[in-house]
This record gives C-alpha cells, sequence and structure tokens, in this order.
C-alpha cells in the first residue's frame, strides 16, 4: 500500500492542501541537482523534481501502520456483520448480535423484539423495542444515544430501555446532554428493573423479564426471560370447553400463571 500527500505547494498556492503549514521548500537539494531522501524516525520526504512540483510523502512505516489500521478495522467489520447476520438458534428461538470483550456487546432477540445491552449500536438493533441493559461500561451501554436517534430518524416508536437502578438519573442526565449538543429530541421510555424487590416486565401478554444479581467490577444484573402460561385451577378442570370459555371472560382472576423459564 502506497500513500502519497502533498506536504506544501512549490510556489505557494493557498488552495492546495499541505499536510504541514510551511510554504517553503526545505534545504534537501545537494550535489548537482539531484533530489535527496530526508528521512526521519516515521517519514521519508522526496522531492521528484526540482522545478515546481509539491513534495510527496511516501508510503512510510507511519503511513503503513495507518494502511494495517484501516485494513484491520474493515476485516472487524466484516466478521462483525458476518456474526450478526448469522446467528445462532437456542431453545427454538432466534438469537443475533455479538460479544467482543472490551469492544462491544449487544444480543438480540427478534421475535421478543428485545435487545440485551447495546453495544455500538448494531444496524439490526434499531428495530428491537425493548433494550436491557446490564451495567454501565461503554462497551455495552455506548450506542445507547445512537439506538434511540435512529429510532427517531426512521419515525420508529420511542423504544423502552431497562436499566439498573443505580445508573438512571446518569442515563437521564447523559440523553439531557445530547439533547442539548445536538438540540433534538429524544424520546424513550425508561424503566429501573430492581433485582432486590422482585420486578418483572411483561414484554407481552404471555412473556415477561425478571432481573437478577450478577458479579462485576461495578455494578450490574442480567435478565431472564419467562414465559407465562396460563392454567385452570383444579376445580374447575372438569370444565367442558363453553364453560371454560365462559370462565375466561367471567372469573379471569381463577386463572393460575405459571411462570416458566
Amino acid at each position: 500500500m502506497q500513500i502519497s500527500l502533498p506536504l506544501f505547494s512549490s510556489p505557494p498556492n493557498p488552495k492546495t492542501p499541505s499536510l504541514f503549514p510551511f510554504q517553503q521548500l526545505p534545504n534537501i537539494i545537494h550535489g548537482k541537482g539531484k533530489p535527496t531522501t530526508l528521512t526521519t524516525r516515521n517519514f521519508h520526504f522526496f522531492h521528484p523534481k526540482i522545478e515546481s512540483n509539491p513534495f510527496i510523502v511516501k508510503a512510510s512505516s507511519f503511513l503503513s501502520g495507518i494502511g494495517l489500521a484501516i485494513e484491520e478495522e474493515e476485516d472487524y467489520r466484516k466478521a462483525r456483520a458476518a456474526v450478526i447476520r448469522k446467528g445462532i438458534e437456542l431453545g427454538g428461538y432466534a438469537i443475533e448480535g455479538l460479544s467482543i470483550g472490551g469492544q462491544e456487546t449487544c444480543i438480540i432477540i427478534p421475535e421478543f423484539k428485545c435487545a440485551f445491552d447495546i453495544g455500538r449500536c448494531p444496524t439490526r438493533a434499531i428495530h428491537q423495542n425493548f433494550v436491557f441493559i446490564t451495567h454501565a461500561h461503554l462497551d455495552h451501554i455506548g450506542g445507547l444515544p445512537m439506538y434511540v436517534a435512529s429510532r427517531g430518524l426512521y419515525s420508529l416508536k420511542p423504544p423502552t430501555i431497562f436499566v439498573p437502578p443505580c445508573i438512571k438519573e446518569d442515563v437521564e442526565k447523559l440523553f439531557d446532554i445530547h439533547r442539548a449538543m445536538g438540540q433534538v429530541e429524544l424520546n424513550f421510555d425508561l424503566v429501573a428493573l430492581d433485582v432486590g424487590s422482585g420486578e418483572t416486565y411483561e414484554l407481552r401478554n404471555d412473556v415477561v423479564v425478571r432481573p437478577f444479581r450478577t458479579q462485576h467490577v461495578i455494578p450490574s444484573q442480567g435478565y431472564v426471560i419467562y414465559s407465562v402460561r396460563k392454567k385452570l385451577k383444579k376445580q374447575y378442570i372438569h370444565l367442558k370447553g363453553k364453560q371454560i370459555e365462559k370462565l375466561k371472560e367471567v372469573w379471569c382472576s381463577d386463572y393460575r400463571h405459571d411462570i416458566v423459564p
């Protein structure tokens, strides 16, 4: 890989972008008018023609490093997209996303329209209505403002975001800062799910989520998805179909809810 950039223009030309803010020819021409390479720790400068051509920065260890970084980032982007797109199946549910320690974590369950942590806000996560944040490290929560802003951009309904109670106030402050800087509306519902109180949240009429405590260097919690199954109490098991239908309409409170993870 080789990158060429003009150091400056000769004669000076304010319209020509320069790598350095000087417009004089360095004294690196020696002998019989032959260009001499100027070597520093990270750069190799040469002047291909003495007369009027701009100096060129040839690929050096420094610029080669930039090229490698670009290539590595492109490889990461492709691998990231492949992992998100492929996903796995667990217990009959499709699970998408990725988790790279210190970089990003976002696990998506499309059937429930939810994501656990938001990472850098992968595109697939934008279309999930619920986000459950485990803790406040940036590789888990960093993409949260982008997630909310992107849903607004696509005219999607405001999402519901769940956080540990101890960071709820700070998350609100974070969004206040982004609203002030961007002069935009960032609409969402913020819910603090408390592990100690045994709180649950109903994603839909047959699915609830309950938090549980986890061990980390900062306060954190995980979440369990439960399936809610409605069953008649034993005293009503002998009833026939039409009688059960009538019971559903009149005595809904007589149903027992079994929560199964």
